[in-house]
């Protein structure tokens, strides 16, 4: 296993200990998982989303905008971003919007994942 495929493994593990904490209101460790997983990869939106939800939860929305931003400005394209930065940043909400710990996201990851797993398999099967 190479450095990079271990310092993957470790942030998916800080970012999974972060959002189990955060869901189970562990904010103190929540915010050492987040702040490893900062440390880990600076450049990932993940764990600035988190830091955004922490400080929400905590009460602070100035706070959560930013880091929402920065994971906004880290990847475009990474949804929970937008939908926390839009839930705190609306006035008057007309619907509630529920916290995005980014979750779906990964779990869409894994379901391609094992999508392409098994399309080889068949494959090497049908070639054998």
């Amino acid at each position: 296993m190479n450095k990079e495929e271990m310092m993957s493994i470790k942030f998916d593990k800080y970012i999974k200990e972060a959002t189990d904490n955060l869901k189970n209101y562990n904010y103190v460790e929540a915010y050492k998982f987040i702040m490893n997983a900062i440390n880990e990869n600076p450049n990932a939106p993940e764990p600035h989303n988190l830091l955004g939800i922490w400080y929400e939860f905590k009460g602070n929305n100035d706070l959560a905008r930013k880091h929402y931003r920065i994971a906004y400005v880290l990847n475009p394209i990474y949804k929970p971003a937008t939908v926390n930065l839009e839930r705190v940043s609306t006035l008057f909400p007309l619907k509630r919007i529920l916290v995005d710990f980014g979750e779906e996201m990964i779990e869409e990851i894994r379901e391609t994942n094992i999508r392409e797993t098994n399309i080889k398999v068949t494959n090497v099967k049908e070639a054998n």
